[in-house]
């Protein structure tokens, strides 16, 4: 699976000194992207729910989705914008 796009997230955090993104992908969000996902913060990962919820959060970004969707959302800290590459280089793997 791969990112497709990358778009400016409508629900704007600039006053707050965060950026967020929607990176939309090639494909459905699955469990084993999720888990390694995991690997970049401390995971939250509601699989139990009719739609599993995950969230993966470190003290300068946070990444969130549902399983099955084609995009997830990552918000970081401005400065920390690097984490995009490590997000996408990790969906591809």
């Amino acid at each position: 699976m791969r990112v497709t796009d990358r778009r400016e997230s409508i629900e704007l955090c600039t006053e707050s000194g965060w950026q967020a993104y929607d990176l939309i992908l090639d494909g459905q969000m699955d469990r084993d992207t999720i888990l390694r996902l995991g690997k970049l913060g401390d995971l939250t990962y509601l699989e139990m729910l009719k739609q599993p919820f995950y969230r993966i959060e470190q003290n300068f970004y946070m990444i969130k989705g549902l399983e099955g969707a084609d995009r997830l959302r990552v918000a970081m800290l401005t400065g920390h914008e690097e984490i995009l590459k490590r997000v996408e280089e990790t969906i591809a793997q």
